[in-house]
């Protein structure tokens, strides 16, 4: 069915929303079958081209993408009571007003929603799309594999191997970074996001290598490196200025005063030493965030390859099926995967899989 969403969108009268992130709401009635509605939402989404991120019993959320390819919007439909629906939309970033976009978005959901209804119902298409919807959740055509691929056991290292590397890591940023900031200066901003992403793709290519899955000492490695780049930094800079200056007798400690007494100075304006130190604990806070999100990234995405396609599809599947997760490892053990290490891969890499989704959800 061919719909002019153009044409739509222009007789679809705005309602213009001020707030920090603005939001608009609006229900209202339909005569399908309760079963129809949420897999006739999907086909709405689909035809719209908003992608959808997350579908339940009673609702469906998708965000919508503007021309550069950045989500605007995220609009979501709940399903109420007597064949009440509710259409939300937001708007994803702070703009404070929205011209109108949020309930141009829930008005031309309701009119695709209805066309797509009375469409549907007088050609027959309607049930055929909730059979089918149906058919996909109780995975009637799904085909139980009578082997899995066979395990590859990934032992998780000591913290002593990553922690050397990442010693090693932030020493190396670090001569890196005092060097920069000594001849070009420091360039707010660039160097704290270069160093984030630096810092957290070489770590993150260290903790695959070498297996290391712990969250919590990671992110107090990346800590405790931060604060060793930002030291090394500091001393870098001194031994380049006394080097060029010929000073031989002034110590670091005493180069840390001189510099706190000279402050921070930007476009001509000396924000004293706690200008100077504000922007220390940017150079260590900044990095960190970005570098834990890079490593974190990379580790989750190491969690998911480890485990065949295969092995992931039927672990989901037998959770589908209302086994527990007892259950579910003795279903993979009969399938090869008997240690405990290897279906806790398993289960470590939906759990990483479910992480994005909820993060995409956002």
């Amino acid at each position: 069915m061919n719909i002019d969403i153009d044409k739509i969108q222009l007789d679809i009268k705005k309602k213009f929303i001020y707030k920090y992130k603005p939001e608009f709401s609006e229900s209202f009635v339909t005569k399908i079958k309760d079963t129809q509605i949420i897999p006739l939402g999907i086909k709405v989404f689909e035809k719209l081209e908003w992608n959808i991120v997350y579908v339940s019993q009673n609702s469906i959320e998708a965000k919508r993408k503007n021309t550069w390819g950045k989500f605007t919007e995220k609009i979501t439909i709940t399903k109420k009571a007597t064949g009440r629906i509710e259409v939300h939309s937001k708007t994803l970033e702070g703009n404070f007003i929205d011209f109108g976009r949020n309930s141009m978005r829930t008005g031309v959901f309701i009119t695709v929603f209805k066309k797509l209804a009375e469409a549907y119902e007088k050609s027959g298409e309607l049930s055929e799309i909730q059979a089918a919807y149906e058919k996909e959740l109780s995975w009637e055509e799904y085909e139980v594999p009578t082997e899995l691929p066979k395990p590859i056991v990934h032992k998780e290292s000591h913290v002593a191997v990553p922690m050397i590397g990442g010693l090693i890591i932030a020493i190396i940023f670090g001569v890196l970074l005092g060097i920069l900031i000594t001849n070009l200066g420091h360039i707010i901003g660039l160097y704290e996001v270069g160093l984030g992403l630096g810092i957290g793709y070489v770590f993150g290519k260290v903790l695959k290598k070498t297996n290391y899955i712990n969250f919590k000492m990671i992110n107090i490695l990346l800590a405790g490196m931060m604060l060793v780049m930002f030291i090394t930094s500091l001393f870098t800079q001194y031994l380049w200025i006394i080097s060029e200056a010929n000073i031989v007798d002034v110590s670091f400690f005493e180069f840390l005063g001189i510099r706190l007494e000279g402050g921070l100075t930007i476009k001509s304006s000396n924000i004293g030493w706690i200008g100077l130190v504000l922007s220390w604990l940017f150079q260590i806070i900044i990095p960190y965030i970005i570098a834990q999100f890079k490593a974190g990234t990379m580790v989750l995405n190491s969690l998911i390859e480890r485990v065949p396609e295969t092995v992931l599809e039927y672990t989901v599947y037998l959770f589908e099926k209302g086994k527990t997760e007892t259950e579910v490892r003795v279903e993979l053990a009969q399938k090869g995967w008997g240690l405990e290490e290897e279906q806790d891969s398993v289960f470590n890499a939906l759990g990483a899989i479910q992480g994005y989704k909820e993060s995409y959800r956002e």
